[in-house]
């Protein structure tokens, strides 16, 4: 095509080389100095938008981005006062497709007739279909186009291109097209799942409800999900673990898609979460063999490879590059009072008098964020809560301008922050000044709060660890990024341009601003992240550790020490090699899973024969190993042995049918030896904090409030002045607890919902929900008697609240309602059938955060 020929030329072109150079300068100085006037002369302002405009009629990603920048980068200085931009502005916009840009400009200009016929003709074809004014850009469009005529595919994208808003549009357009059935969208964890099932609710209500479908965020079915008639369909947003136990229950709906989003946890190096996502698909396929499997990525250049370690091979896959906003990215080296500005053709360093006495990367936050969106990423729970409430000093004499209705919000946020969990909160005094934290273990009606809350522009500076690298969407206009770790280790490129490319903001603003900030010698040592985007090629962890740590997985299959690697990978092999013995099971029906495709192809059949050797002396049934995989087979083999050498003695291993402490401790002391705890499970390997635990698993089961478990433990703490250790500023520090230290209370406090989320409803419910199935095993289901998992996952015995957040309720708005709101629950012998949600509604009060919760929930039961 002539315009791609002519798009290279311009590429190459020394002249548009130094012009777009000094544009890129140009907005530098915008941001730095504060400096708005331009330096593009009227003639470099032409020659500009008509490079923009050829740019703009290649079929590559690279020519459209660029031409994209170029109307970005001269927005500032031209958008209010200067018709040749506005026009040639426009044609560009049109020729892209890029319909927000245009919507958010706003120029009216009126194109030429056969521009203005070909953004017509591109609006007709591209409206959303069941959205009101929304237009897919071209990328989407093409990308929408290709995913609605296939069964299996892979896409990646740019963060920023709206790959959730196109599964959307994707499931609106099945459902439309009567290509009806059950879907399944697979997130990475459970702070992403309230987000998504709320966007979809509120984007895909009419058809929804015109089809029939129920939208479910846990994988259990209850009365007031079904209908009578029986013509119930369901779309489900589930966690691995979760769509694991789904597809583990006989009865359960047959899935006809399965939506995976952030595929590229896949590859997540020493993640043990990237095994548990691979085998909830894995089973998935196995189980529903005429399921639909669609991956969605950022930034991935090879995104065939999902497809590939499930041996798809009928699959296509799709890349784009093509972003629809803009970023600028500058790396902030306070160490050496320098900055470096990246763009496609150069590294431009200069030296801002800005920073000169500038040596805290809160400062330099300070000083750009301006009265935007800002996100700063912290790493750490404690770093994250630490610089917030720092930042918050610098406001303390300034008067922030909030409206009355801002601060309405803030003192409603406020108040039930003291309600539900405690009065010396630091995320309180946070808020006062606009500024708030955010981290996966905050309880969800909290966290759902804050995210609305900067949506709404109320908060303007939320800092946060790497929950939103999970695929939590909250754009903003500048991202800060003040460590280049995850964890322990160095950021990964895939995942820090899936954080940096939450800057700029679809359909507010052309494009955000990316800021690195360097603020200690011992960071950012390598800054290699920052380059290359468009290379980024992955491996599946199952496939790396297949390759490269064979011999270790053979150790874990022999029971052997593994003396090489982290404690996490360690874990991640023993994983690996309990599916394979596994999967062995199934070689005598023929089927061979991906892990053993991939060991036979490789002529590995050493490790096969071990890992049959381990399943020939195993005693539990297949089918019950199959839907247990995350714990040893050896160890899973010793719980069942006990379990039959006491089948006569019911009162010692069944679940007692009352919660208290005394039951509570002594199953979790049986669990300890059972499973071996002082050895599997690093959080749980002293035998004493087995009190501690068996205390908070009665008081959460027995559904107190997380408030009322925060002020027993502080209360306990200080009444037997137990000591406290933590870490601040890099320093371990021990001390003896005292409840009127706000440091104490804090770190005490997010310690408290760090094991209520990881330990009772992850590591406790995994262990239980095992321990349950091999009883019922042993000694039938009908007499196995309670399974305490459930009570673990949903902090309650009472089946009405169970069903209350089924529908997707936090725990707290669930028991609240079965407390003060019972006569608008409609219940028919012990279950809930419906509610009544119009007398709800008129009751509640409007002004409180239960209300909130529930009127963006029950409209769309």
């Amino acid at each position: 095509m002539i315009f791609d020929r002519l798009a290279e030329d311009i590429f190459q072109d020394e002249y548009f080389k130094s012009l777009y150079n000094k544009l890129s300068k140009s907005k530098a100085n915008e941001i730095f100095i504060n400096k708005n006037q331009s330096t593009i002369t009227e003639k470099e302002l032409v020659h500009l938008l008509r490079f923009s405009d050829i740019l703009s009629n290649s079929n590559k990603s690279e020519a459209r981005n660029l031409a994209y920048k170029i109307v970005d980068l001269l927005s500032s200085s031209y958008n209010d006062n200067n018709p040749i931009y506005k026009t040639y502005s426009t044609a560009v916009l049109s020729k892209l497709g890029n319909f927000p840009a245009l919507d958010y400009l706003k120029f009216g200009v009126e194109l030429p007739f056969e521009r203005s016929l070909e953004k017509g003709l591109k609006e007709m074809r591209q409206r959303v279909k069941g959205a009101e004014n929304k237009y897919f850009t071209d990328s989407q469009y093409d990308l929408f186009s290709k995913l609605k005529g296939s069964n299996f595919y892979s896409f990646a994208g740019p963060t920023s291109m709206g790959k959730s808003f196109i599964m959307k549009a994707f499931i609106h357009e099945m459902i439309e097209t009567n290509k009806t059935g059950n879907f399944v969208i697979v997130v990475p964890t459970r702070a992403l799942i309230n987000q998504f099932s709320m966007d979809i609710k509120q984007d895909l209500a009419e058809i929804l409800n015109s089809k029939n479908y129920k939208v479910l965020t846990n994988s259990t079915l209850s009365e007031i999900t079904t209908s009578n008639d029986g013509d119930n369909k369901y779309i489900f947003i589930l966690t691995p673990e979760r769509l694991l136990r789904y597809i583990s229950e006989k009865d359960n709906p047959e899935v006809h898609y399965l939506l995976v989003d952030e595929a590229h946890k896949l590859t997540a190096e020493d993640d043990y979460r990237s095994i548990t996502l691979y085998l909830s698909i894995e089973r998935t396929l196995k189980k529903f063999r005429s399921v639909k499997v669609y991956f969605a990525s950022p930034n991935v250049s090879n995104p065939e490879i999902f497809l590939e370690l499930f041996n798809i091979k009928e699959g296509h896959s799709f890349r784009t590059k093509e972003a629809p906003v803009g970023q600028n990215l500058f790396f902030i080296d306070l160490v050496n009072k320098k900055v470096k500005q990246f763009n496609e053709y150069e590294e431009y360093v200069f030296f801002p008098e800005l920073f000169k006495n500038v040596s805290s990367g809160l400062e330099v936050i300070y000083k750009l964020a301006g009265n935007h969106s800002n996100i700063i990423y912290c790493n750490s729970i404690a770093d994250t809560v630490e610089n917030a409430r720092s930042f918050k000093d610098y406001f303390s004499n300034n008067k922030i301008g909030f409206t009355s209705e801002d601060k309405k919000e803030l003192s409603k946020a406020i108040r039930n922050i003291k309600e539900l969990i405690h009065d010396d909160y630091y995320l309180i005094d946070c808020l006062k000044n606009g500024i708030g934290y955010h981290f996966g273990s905050l309880p969800q009606i909290v966290r759902d709060n804050i995210e609305k809350l900067f949506k709404q522009g109320v908060i303007k500076h939320l800092f946060c660890t790497s929950t939103l690298l999970e695929g939590v969407n909250l754009p903003a206009k500048n991202v800060f990024i003040l460590k280049n770790k995850k964890g322990l280790k160095n950021i990964s490129k895939i995942d820090f341009w899936n954080l940096a490319g939450r800057a700029g903001r679809l359909n507010f603003e052309l494009s955000g601003n990316i800021f690195c900030i360097r603020d200690n010698i011992k960071d950012w040592k390598k800054i290699d992240v920052l380059n290359n985007k468009e290379d980024i090629k992955l491996k599946t962890s199952v496939n790396v550790k297949i390759e490269k740590k064979l011999k270790d997985i053979e150790q874990a299959l022999q029971n052997k020490e593994i003396k090489k690697g982290s404690h996490d990978e360690k874990e991640l092999l023993k994983f690996i090699a309990n599916i394979i013995c596994i999967d062995t099971l199934e070689l005598k029906n023929g089927y061979k899973s991906p892990i053993i495709d991939k060991l036979i192809n490789e002529n590995k059949y050493e490790i096969i024969n071990h890992a049959q050797q381990i399943i020939n002396n195993n005693k539990i049934p297949g089918e019950v190993l199959k839907t247990n995989q995350f714990i040893n087979i050896q160890q899973q083999n010793k719980v069942y042995e006990y379990l039959i050498n006491n089948k006569n003695q019911p009162d010692i291993i069944k679940f007692p049918n009352t919660v208290n402490f005394e039951s509570s401790l002594r199953i979790l002391e049986l669990f300890y030896t059972l499973y071996n705890w002082s050895e599997s499970e690093k959080r749980l390997k002293h035998f004493k904090s087995m009190r501690y635990f068996a205390q908070l698993m009665n008081n959460w089961i027995n559904g107190f409030s997380l408030n009322w478990l925060i002020s027993q433990t502080l209360n306990f703490k200080h009444t037997n002045k137990l000591d406290i250790m933590y870490y601040y500023k890099g320093k371990k520090i021990i001390e003896t607890f005292n409840k009127g230290n706000q440091l104490h209370v804090n770190y005490e406090i997010n310690s408290l919902i760090d094991d209520v989320e990881h330990v009772l409803r992850f590591t406790f419910e995994k262990y239980f929900n095992n321990y349950y199935s091999l009883l019922a095993e042993v000694v039938g289901e009908n007499e196995a008697g309670v399974n305490w998992s459930n009570f673990l996952e949903f902090g309650t015995q009472d089946s009405i609240v169970i069903a209350l957040q089924n529908i997707g309720l936090s725990r707290h708005t669930s028991n609240f309602l079965l407390r003060d709101y019972k006569n608008c629950l409609i219940i028919e012998n012990g279950k809930l059938i419906d509610i009544d949600k119009k007398r709800l509604l008129f009751n509640l009060d409007s002004d409180s955060i239960e209300y909130d919760e529930i009127n963006s929930i029950i409209p769309y039961l």
